[in-house]
């Protein structure tokens, strides 16, 4: 039997991965063959369930709207300058305000979502109205529960209900913001939606009207304060030209003739001067009536005209392409026909801007001329000109010249900022309007049901799962022998009420019980044994089928033909003894007390012989055990028998079993599947010798299951098999014949 323990008892140790790896999936197939009603029962209920409740929740419907923000730019000039550019930080500082609580707020005022059912408080659950009423006992920092104007209230859980159901997002790397509102109908989505960008364009114009006012404010103060120090100027140095005598006569003195030379020469640029910013003002006249602004030489000459000349060449230019491409009333047209029209009014006040100038200038140069002509018809010459006094003048004409310069850069501004107040911009175009969703988005009814229909078969499989790994006892051939570290050789069919196996295989050996018993006896008596076979059946606790497997076991030798010698050494309860109605004969506990134990005569084929348990007599089975005659017995019963079977008792907490385990070469351990607990096998295993042990025997396996959980060598344990038509059945000894040939044998011939 040595050669075939290292054959049968190895392979199962072997690490082979894809052995395991099939046990694995043969495992997880019986998991889901025992569960497949169970967990399309739960995953349909649950499936059902999630039905229910979307149909149960508010249909939410969803339109957006699509905005392109840009930086708002200081001048028409920056327009073309900021095409091109995308700043994500801006437009990320934009998400951010079209979120804030102020522009919720106006959108809940402007699309009046106060009186829209969604959008009002509902009654609190009795949850919140416990919640509620503990918040109410806690005292607020002046001591007195804290109160709120249920205006207030409904105002906060609209803006908390508006707040979730507006989402805002840059789409991608580009400056254009796409507005998300989620709503219970579509009209209300779209209201919500528009409202939002609205509401957005018009911040942005505020925002930018009231930073273009300031600006024209400042300005303004500014150039009021420069033409004040500039009048201040020229008061001063008209005042220091006649204290000392520099324009005209002072007692009998007169100025010399070099200055009376340049006093003249000045007196006529003065008036070549006031006769140039006439022409030029009158000419800007015409050109405010209709004229041509490039015969104009200041407005030539002027950088905010070009720049506005070129901003309209430009707006034409576009005009133009948009106009083949695009539609009549396409709002990019109308657009471009109002930039275009706003440049022509700009450039319109910049050049009312340069003649009210001339007309300052000419004022200026009419005043003077006059003023120098006083001073030649006062002059009566001047002998000499006090250097100091001569330097002290220039330094207040200086003063003069750079306040005027400046007043004059200060109203350029100040031209510029009118212009910008009237140019102020949105910054936010409306790319794609509000849409008018058809669909709900929400609850998605599909994904409720398929996440019900798994979120059940989860369950169950976890249940499953949890089951098998709490569960006492084994569920599967692959659990045993992980569990045990003993291979399985046999599964035994649960037999139908009144059949008896050991009957089963002497009468039909065709069936599926005796093949299995017939499986066990080639791997316990294959070819290449080197003596006789003493196999002890045993088991960890009783009612297993121990006593049936071996009287089976032993029919199914006798019917191939071998010795076979069946001796009940269970003396407690003698279940194989009362199974061939021999509870009464002499038997084991005989010899164990000294009888014969040899046959009368020479055993022949096909022999069938059972020793009886005997009587005890009162005294321990080990007391009789533990005594040479047990292992004489056994040694002169393997000279005559080509198989010994012992039915031996339970292992338990009895010496009995360990005894005769000792005196066998072959222990086989028998289990029942699902109802063996696993520690019983497992404290039964360690009180038997290891080396021993040839494996387990498992029986009563359900004969109808499908799941493969009992599956040996890849062929599920059926029903029984339909015997071929026309077999004879090889011959047997009937259990009488075979308590008849039953002999004691005698000790002196051992």
């Amino acid at each position: 039997m040595k050669q075939v323990a290292s054959l049968t008892a190895e392979p199962w140790r072997a690490t082979d991965d894809d052995g395991q790896l099939g046990d694995s999936l043969r495992e997880a197939l019986a998991l889901l063959r025992r569960n497949l009603f169970r967990m399309f029962a739960v995953g349909l209920i649950f499936a059902l369930t999630g039905l229910i409740l979307a149909q149960r929740m508010d249909r939410l419907f969803k339109s957006n709207v699509q905005l392109m923000v840009e930086r708002p730019v200081v001048s028409p000039i920056e327009v073309e300058q900021a095409v091109g550019r995308v700043d994500l930080g801006y437009v990320d500082g934009q998400i951010l305000l079209l979120t804030s609580d102020d522009m919720l707020r106006r959108v809940i005022d402007e699309a009046e979502l106060l009186a829209e059912p969604w959008f009002q408080p509902t009654e609190p659950g009795p949850v919140r109205l416990i919640i509620n009423a503990i918040k109410a006992l806690i005292p607020t920092a002046r001591g007195t529960p804290g109160t709120a104007d249920p205006q207030d209230r409904a105002t906060l859980g609209a803006l908390r209900q508006l707040a979730d159901a507006v989402s805002v997002r840059r789409e991608g790397e580009t400056n254009v913001i796409r507005i998300d509102a989620s709503a219970t109908s579509p009209e209300l989505a779209q209201r919500i939606a528009a409202t939002m960008a609205q509401v957005y364009q018009d911040m942005r114009l505020e925002f930018r009207s009231a930073e273009a006012r300031l600006l024209t404010d400042w300005v303004d103060a500014r150039a009021n304060e420069l033409r004040g120090k500039l009048a201040e100027a020229e008061r001063a140095a008209t005042t220091y030209r006649i204290e000392n005598n520099l324009i005209g006569i002072k007692d009998g003195s007169g100025l010399s003739d070099q200055q009376l030379t340049e006093l003249n020469a000045e007196l006529i640029r003065s008036r070549a001067d006031l006769a140039q910013k006439r022409a030029s003002f009158e000419q800007a006249q015409a050109v405010l009536l209709g004229g041509d602004p490039g015969s104009l030489p200041e407005v030539q000459a002027s950088d905010i005209v070009a720049d506005l000349r070129g901003e309209q060449l430009e707006l034409q230019r576009r005009l133009a392409d948009a106009s083949q491409l695009g539609q009549a009333n396409s709002p990019r047209l109308a657009q471009i026909n109002n930039q275009l029209d706003l440049v022509e009014s700009q450039i319109t006040d910049e050049i009312r801007r340069i003649a009210q100038m001339l007309n300052n200038e000419m004022a200026a140069l009419s005043s003077r001329t006059v003023l120098l002509e006083e001073a030649l018809q006062r002059a009566g010459g001047q002998s000499g000109t006090d250097s100091l006094t001569a330097v002290r003048l220039r330094e207040l004409e200086r003063q003069v010249e750079a306040y005027r310069l400046q007043y004059e850069r200060y109203l350029n501004n100040a031209g510029m900022a009118a212009d910008l107040s009237t140019f102020a911009t949105s910054g936010a175009l409306v790319v794609s309007a509000a849409s008018f969703p058809l669909e709900p988005f929400y609850p998605p009814t599909k994904v409720f049901v398929i996440l019900g229909f798994l979120l059940g078969v989860g369950l169950v499989l976890v249940y499953a799962l949890l089951r098998d790994a709490l569960k006492r006892e084994f569920a599967s051939i692959a659990g045993v022998e992980a569990d045990l570290g003993l291979p399985v050789l046999s599964v035994l069919p649960r037999l139908p009420s009144g059949q008896e196996g050991y009957k089963i295989v002497r009468s039909d050996p065709f069936t599926a019980y005796s093949e299995a018993v017939s499986l066990l006896r080639q791997s316990l008596t294959g070819p290449g044994q080197g003596k006789t076979p003493i196999v002890l059946i045993t088991s960890a606790e009783e009612t297993v089928g121990k006593t049936t497997l071996a009287a089976s076991l032993g029919e199914s030798a006798n019917a191939s033909g071998k010795r076979v010698l069946m001796v009940d050494a269970d003396l407690r309860f003698a279940g194989l003894s009362a199974l061939y109605d021999m509870e009464n004969a002499v038997g084991l506990c005989d010899i164990l007390r000294g009888g014969d134990c040899l046959p009368e005569d020479e055993v022949g084929r096909d022999v069938l012989d059972v020793i009886p348990a005997g009587d005890l007599r009162g005294r321990s089975p080990s007391v009789y055990l533990d005594t040479p005659h047990f292992e004489q017995f056994l040694r002169v019963a393997s000279r005559f028998y080509d198989l010994v079977i012992i039915d031996g008792p339970p292992v338990g907490n009895l010496a009995d079993c360990r005894i005769m385990a000792e005196h066998c070469n072959e222990i086989v351990m028998v289990m029942r599947a699902e109802r063996t607990p696993r520690e019983a096998l497992r404290s039964a295993i360690r009180h038997l010798p290891q080396r021993k042990l040839s494996g387990v025997v498992v029986t009563e396996a359900d004969p109808a299951s499908k799941t493969g959980q009992w599956t040996l060598s890849g062929t599920a344990v059926s029903s029984y098999m339909r015997q071929p038509a026309k077999r004879k059945s090889p011959p047997t000894v009937s259990p009488r014949a075979a308590r008849t040939e039953t002999t004691l044998l005698r000790p002196e011939d051992a």
